[in-house]
């Protein structure tokens, strides 16, 4: 079952690696913070420490709270929060009321309300997620 979930994981950050690739042309593992605006980046490292902090739910929260009025940066903010979650030790989600279910959930959440849940629907075809 551990290796299941650890696999879950590691499809999480190729399933953003890819929609970023193909949506954004920039690759994630290669640090290209370009077109980026300053807000949009201090929200996200924002939350990330709030993530970090073991604040989870809370940062979850500012960050779909903001879908409405945020733009395509804001989309890429919230696939990298998701993707930076699913690197996080499952004990660690526990520990803070959170699961590896709902970070799936979440970035699901995120595509679908952008218009790009038939991508994800695609990559997840194969996979019981």
């Amino acid at each position: 079952m551990i290796e299941q979930k650890d696999y879950v994981m590691r499809i999480v950050h190729e399933w953003v690696r890819t929609l970023i690739k193909l949506i954004f042309n920039k690759d994630i593992d290669k640090n290209d913070d370009d077109g980026v605006s300053l807000e949009v980046m201090e929200l996200y490292r924002k939350l990330l420490a709030m993530a970090d902090s073991g604040e989870i739910n809370e940062a979850e929260n500012i960050l779909l709270d903001g879908l409405e009025t945020g733009g395509q940066a804001y989309f890429e903010m919230a696939l990298l929060f998701y993707e930076k979650l699913s690197g996080k030790p499952e004990e660690f989600l526990a520990e803070h009321g959170y699961s590896q279910e709902e970070v799936v959930d979440g970035l699901k959440y995120v595509v679908n309300y952008y218009g790009y849940g038939s991508l994800m629907d695609a990559f997840a075809e194969d996979l019981d997620l």
